[in-house]
């Protein structure tokens, strides 16, 4: 345990990922599904991809690009992030929360629509 702390202290902060927000806020209309996300971490935030659906109707598959604080997590066939648009169709906000914690945070992702939705990872 000492031997990791001292990594950690040597090589910077690892962020943990967020997880949508748990309280409904409608100033975040949009809804989106995480399917598949995968970052990677520097002392200035996370930057990473994915893939999923914004939840309609109609339902839209979408591929996204970030570079936020931190990263977060791929959610489950009920779960979705609650989002606003800041460039339409091209740019939204994500709402996330900290996990065991109130605090929010948010992260912009620019997006590109997908001819289909994406199907759930079957269980």
């Amino acid at each position: 345990m000492k031997t990791a702390l001292l990594l950690l202290a040597f090589f910077g902060t690892v962020a943990f990922p967020d997880s949508p927000a748990t309280q409904a806020n409608p100033d975040y209309p949009v809804h989106v599904q995480v399917l598949r996300t995968k970052a990677n971490e520097d002392k200035y935030g996370a930057h990473g991809f994915g893939r999923g659906n914004i939840l309609g109707p109609p339902l839209k598959g979408i591929d996204f690009t970030y570079y936020c604080a931190t990263p977060f997590l791929n959610n489950g066939p009920t779960e979705f992030y609650q989002a606003r648009w800041k460039k339409p169709e091209q740019k939204l906000e994500l709402l996330m929360q900290r996990i065991g914690s109130n605090h929010l945070d948010k992260c912009e992702i620019d997006i590109s629509y997908k001819p289909m939705p994406y199907s759930l990872p079957s269980k």
